[in-house]
């Protein structure tokens, strides 16, 4: 099988994903924290590491991570516990249904108003977009770090400076970018970044979660057990308490762990060089074909992530995704989930068929997928 479907889910998993994930199934399986015995407490070590590891790679304190089942999980909480009636929030042309949707939900109850900010591939004139928006009540901004469709990524630092500048609270959705990307809390001026674990942080799927800036107060989105202040009738005040309710996911999160510590070991910057001259290879190869279409740029360091969309000839994006998969290619094809930016790229009209490479691709796995699409 050659896997070009990282964007939805990375595969392979790290060998110390897999072995460590059944490892908290044996002796991790214990409410964390929740007890006095020597189990619940090395439980709550476990998770603790795992907060921390996070709270490194991408410049938050440790207590200040969420943990949840997805990044669509942590944006609902992000964006609802930031706005109240009569905000006004801006997102991108590009955003992924998760936000787009919360977004438009918040909307239609009445709840807050929104524009969009065109994407643009001058980082400048794409702030400006963002900036041109701006009213006296606009509360959020909300600005995916990169696409899950076109893989192009936004000047994720450039904007929270404006954020900044504006007084404004910053949400960034670092499904598609962090595990591979360069992202820091401190320097980009994040105020909540929400991640998905199974993706590009290379931990099994189930796992998540939403990083806030220090004196970043939410309201909740869930009620119940923490396991903390159980004699009030209201959620703590502090983090995580305050957002994780009921039983956390260990086997998850220790799993992510696992991934992180694998990232760390081969060095982000490493496997996003590796990621980029696969997809650039291919991005060559298929640019040569006259009965294939692109429609972003070839794929370059800290300008997009190693994601390709095409079409060929005048087949729908599913028959040439069925195609590919009669010869074992994984690739991922339609809507992807992102309404705006096939919007955005005018692919609504047949979708795309995307191609997301990950750390485990060769170059074989390039020269066998060309081999076929070659004689489509």
């Amino acid at each position: 099988m050659i896997y070009f479907d990282n964007g939805a889910t990375s595969y392979p998993k790290p060998y110390g994903v897999i072995t460590k994930t059944l490892d908290a199934l044996k002796n991790y399986s214990f409410n964390s924290g929740r007890g006095g015995y020597y189990q619940s407490l090395k439980a709550a070590e476990k998770i603790y590491s795992v907060r921390n590891l996070i709270g490194e790679m991408f410049a938050f304190e440790s207590e200040n991570i969420i943990f949840t089942k997805n990044c669509s999980e942590a944006l609902n909480m992000a964006i609802k516990g930031s706005v109240s009636k009569g905000d006004h929030v801006i997102i991108s042309s590009l955003e992924h249904n998760s936000v787009f949707r919360v977004v438009h939900s918040l909307f239609l109850d009445d709840i807050i108003d929104y524009d969009i900010a065109a994407f643009s591939f001058d980082e400048d004139e794409a702030v400006r977009n963002f900036e041109s928006l701006i009213r006296d009540n606009t509360k959020t901004i909300i600005c995916m770090h990169s696409s899950n469709v076109f893989g192009v990524t936004f000047p994720i630092e450039k904007i929270g400076k404006l954020c900044k500048k504006h007084d404004i609270r910053f949400i960034v959705d670092g499904a598609q970018g962090a595990g591979v990307a360069d992202i820091k809390a401190n320097r980009d001026n994040i105020d909540i970044l929400c991640c998905a674990g199974h993706k590009c942080l290379l931990g099994p799927m189930g796992s998540g979660f939403m990083a806030l800036k220090e004196g970043v107060k939410l309201k909740p989105l869930f009620d119940g057990g923490t396991g903390s202040n159980s004699l009030s009738p209201v959620s703590p005040e502090f983090s995580p308490d305050r957002y994780e309710v009921g039983t956390l996911n260990n086997l998850g999160i220790i799993g992510l762990g696992e991934g992180i510590k694998y990232i760390n070991n081969i060095g982000t910057e490493n496997i996003y060089n590796h990621e980029l001259k696969l997809s650039s290879y291919l991005y060559d190869e298929l640019s040569k074909m006259k009965n294939v279409e692109l429609y972003a740029p070839k794929p370059e360091k800290n300008k997009s992530m190693p994601i390709i969309s095409f079409n060929i000839n005048d087949f729908s994006s599913e028959k040439t995704a069925a195609i590919l998969a009669e010869h074992n290619i994984c690739t991922r094809a339609g809507y992807h989930c992102s309404y705006l930016a096939h919007r955005h790229f005018n692919t609504i009209k047949r979708g795309t068929v995307r191609i997301s490479v990950g750390p485990f691709n060769s170059e074989k796995d390039c020269y066998r997928f060309m081999n076929v699409v070659k004689k489509l």
